[in-house]
């Protein structure tokens, strides 16, 4: 009786076990995604219990309410040890992460997106990163940013603010609410408020035509005017010190050279040299086009800008009002998609037998530093004073990568052939308090990974 009885219990268990890896499997084939291969951690240098401490790290983060889910990924040796998803989408929503759930990348689209471009073209011969960046953009000669070059986009020493609040193009004069007047970076530290922004007729409809193509957020359309009037903006902004200072206006020039070098729009330029021979499924700008929405993780409950959900649209206002193919941010993806293409970088250029960059273009732009060591070539990189690193204090000096405002992250290791990939939507229900960032959940874990290392 006692022998019958358990095996009910093996086929009921095994019939569970069954029916999850059913469904996991189900939605990897409907989004052309294959299962990787899993490695023992043991089997490359690091320890699997020590590994382990991830899980406990995440939960509390999202006990704290830091955010409501993410994806982990690490890679050591080219070999997945560390790939799991953790919450909802919402802290309200039962609808779980899954490794197909596409995320809004924020800043880490400068290096997963707009950089690789610029590495493609500098590979190609195309460009120089000692080249005028007036030289591709005519709205900048004869102005005091005639002369920024390419390596001071990269390095963040153009002398160009840290970002400029386009959205005031579209409103109506005297229409900005109070509680946004002396904010200077408004794109990251406005809170929610009942105010709507009322919008000028000609630069702003609810419906798609033939003068209003480019697609802010459900039922809201921007004119065709917008991208020329923003880059006449940034010609007759202020110039600053070349000292350093981390702006999205760097980099959202850095995708206006590439779309003049290669005369297409760079969505289409990195589809066809990197996101589709590299069968990146998830990665994508503008996600809607490919997915649907409860396929993408929401970023906010209401923005001050549109006024509602923003889900399978860039969170970032900038991004958003050019159209969602942006320089500084733009680019979605799942944390197996981010993890190849770093793959691809720390492999000198190579993945599966192909080669999309030269081995010494990969070594110049992750190995280059600006003279003030703050930042490689478009790349973060970790610095001596702990509070102030973007990483953790056991990574080296040789590690590159970039974080999110999103609550993500991606991070390579070339003496310890290494990658971490964080991607979470910590913004979400709003993005007032950065409690990612005060609990240090991202350097907690990459500690941990350093950790692992040291106990075989």
């Amino acid at each position: 009786m006692k022998k019958i009885l358990t095996l009910i219990l093996i086929l009921i268990f095994s019939s569970i076990l069954s029916d999850q890896a059913g469904n996991n499997s189900s939605v990897l084939a409907k989004n052309n995604i294959s299962a990787p291969t899993l490695y023992s951690p043991d089997a490359v240098g690091m320890s699997s219990s020590t590994l382990s401490r991830i899980d406990s790290i995440v939960k509390e983060g999202i006990k704290e309410r830091a955010f409501p889910g993410c994806q982990v990924m690490v890679m050591k040796e080219g070999k997945p040890v560390y790939d799991k998803c953790f919450g909802n989408y919402t802290y309200e929503s039962a609808q779980n992460v899954k490794p197909t759930t596409l995320y809004d990348l924020a800043s880490l689209s400068k290096t997963t997106g707009t950089l690789l471009a610029i590495m493609k073209l500098y590979d190609d011969n195309k460009l120089e990163i000692t080249d005028k960046a007036s030289n591709y953009l005519t709205f900048l000669r004869g102005t005091n940013k005639e002369n920024i070059t390419i390596k001071e986009l990269l390095f963040h020493e153009s002398g160009l603010p840290a970002g400029l609040p386009f959205y005031k193009l579209t409103i109506e004069k005297n229409n900005t609410p109070a509680f946004l007047a002396g904010i200077k970076d408004t794109a990251h530290t406005v809170k929610l408020n009942s105010t709507t922004m009322k919008y000028k007729p000609d630069w702003v409809s609810k419906i798609q035509g033939a003068d209003f193509q480019s697609q802010v957020s459900d039922s809201f359309y921007i004119s065709n005017r917008f991208h020329e009037a923003a880059m006449q903006m940034i010609a007759d902004t202020r110039l600053n010190s070349k000292a350093y200072v981390y702006s999205c206006v760097n980099f959202i020039l850095l995708k206006e050279i590439v779309e003049t070098i290669s005369g297409i729009r760079m969505d289409e330029f990195l589809n066809k040299e990197f996101f589709v021979p590299m069968k990146l499924s998830s990665m994508t700008y503008l996600p809607l086009r490919t997915h649907n929405k409860d396929e993408i993780a929401p970023t906010l409950k209401r923005d001050f800008l549109r006024n509602g959900i923003v889900q399978g649209y860039v969170h970032d206002p900038d991004a958003a009002f050019l159209g969602g193919v942006s320089g500084n941010a733009g680019l979605f993806a799942s944390a197996r998609d981010v993890a190849t293409v770093y793959q691809m970088l720390l492999n000198k250029g190579e993945l599966d037998g192909k080669r999309y960059l030269s081995a010494e273009t990969c070594h110049f732009f992750t190995t280059t530093t600006s003279p003030s060591r703050r930042r490689g070539l478009g790349y973060d990189k970790p610095v001596p004073a702990p509070k102030s690193s973007p990483c953790c204090v056991d990574a080296p000096s040789t590690v590159y990568g970039h974080t999110g405002y999103t609550g993500t992250c991606c991070w390579v290791d070339p003496t310890n052939n290494l990658i971490f990939v964080f991607l979470s939507n910590r913004t979400y229900p709003n993005d007032g308090v950065n409690k990612l960032a005060k609990t240090g959940v991202r350097t907690k874990i990459q500690e941990v990974i350093y950790q692992s290392m040291k106990c075989i």
